[in-house]
């Protein structure tokens, strides 16, 4: 009876948390393509370049489980870079600060034209990813923007470091990682938003104000996106105005990789962190390896997104014929 039991517990883990299950998987393949792939070296190389998607994952994350999407994340990312990078030449708490609260207000923007204009979540940030992007040019002239003057201070953001392997970047990452874990699971917010994605008439019906958690998810999305760009800017010293370009999808992609239910409501956020960790890996490998066109990659990463969102449908059916059984009885 206790084995059967610690079975049962070892196969309810891996359920919820397929994610390391397919991060483990993804650390095998790279270790028999390539005998350099599990060192310290690459394994920091990855967390470093994955670290804006990453952060941006983190307030994808919480719009997804509050029941919205936002696809002006990445559009977002490329107009704070600019807009840290542009400031970065005055003053570095300047370009910090302004970035912040650049990010943050338009995140509030996006939140205040699906709550207040009622326009769904689709169509309101298909839009703000135009407007913005097509911004991003307008200002940078279609042209790589590069500040007049320098600023060494800022450009240790991202390329300062702890030692050898620990640099700025994966620090925040992983800081902000554990703030949006713990935020979720232990607050008062953090459960709002999970009763807004599974059933926004019963959230209503228990007192808790919808649309204020719906902003507050859109505003979190903008703050990622305004720390990512900071450490794009201060990395580069220089802004692509294409920079970010497809970053909404690989962010969507590593929520729902990670468990993220789309429908909203379900998912964790140490799921979608693995999940960015995974699509960052599966970059890698195909960099590593020479017989496989880096188009494949595209096409391996779609197909994977596919079959986690087909798992997720039986799984909600499955549940759904369970709890009809269960009325009938």
């Amino acid at each position: 009876m206790k084995n059967k039991n610690m079975i049962r517990k070892i196969l309810h883990f891996f359920s919820e948390n397929a994610s390391i299950i397919g991060l483990a998987f993804m650390l095998l393949v790279g270790t028999l393509i390539n005998s350099s792939f599990l060192t310290v070296d690459n394994i920091s190389n990855i967390l470093r370049q994955m670290s804006t998607v990453s952060i941006v994952t983190l307030g994808m994350t919480v719009v997804i489980i509050s029941g919205s999407i936002d696809l002006s994340v990445g559009s977002l990312f490329c107009l704070t870079a600019f807009i840290s990078s542009y400031l970065s030449q005055y003053n570095t708490i300047l370009a910090v600060a302004g970035t912040l609260a650049a990010g943050m207000a338009i995140g509030a923007f996006n939140g205040f034209l699906v709550t207040k204009m009622r326009i769904h979540p689709w169509i309101a940030t298909l839009a703000m990813m135009l407007g913005l992007r097509g911004l991003v040019l307008i200002l940078t002239k279609e042209d790589t923007y590069k500040p007049g003057v320098a600023n060494t201070a800022f450009e240790s953001i991202a390329r300062g470091s702890i030692g050898t392997f620990l640099n700025y970047p994966l620090i925040i990452m992983l800081v902000l990682a554990v703030l949006f874990a713990l935020m979720m699971k232990y607050t008062r917010i953090g459960r709002d938003f999970y009763v807004c994605g599974g059933n926004r008439e019963a959230a209503r019906m228990m007192g808790i104000n919808v649309e204020r958690a719906i902003n507050i998810s859109f505003i979190l999305s903008g703050f990622t996106c305004a720390v990512s760009g900071i450490i794009l800017a201060a990395r580069l010293g220089s802004v692509s105005p294409l920079a970010g370009d497809g970053n909404e999808m690989y962010a969507i992609a590593s929520c729902v990789v990670g468990g993220i239910y789309l429908s909203g409501g379900r998912g964790k956020v140490h799921g979608a962190f693995i999940g960015s960790m995974i699509i960052g890996l599966l970059t890698n490998i195909f960099n590593m390896q020479s017989w496989l066109s880096t188009f494949w990659e595209s096409v391996i990463t779609g197909s994977l997104v596919l079959i986690v969102v087909l798992l997720q449908k039986v799984s909600a059916m499955r549940a759904e014929h369970n709890r009809k059984i269960v009325e009938t009885i």
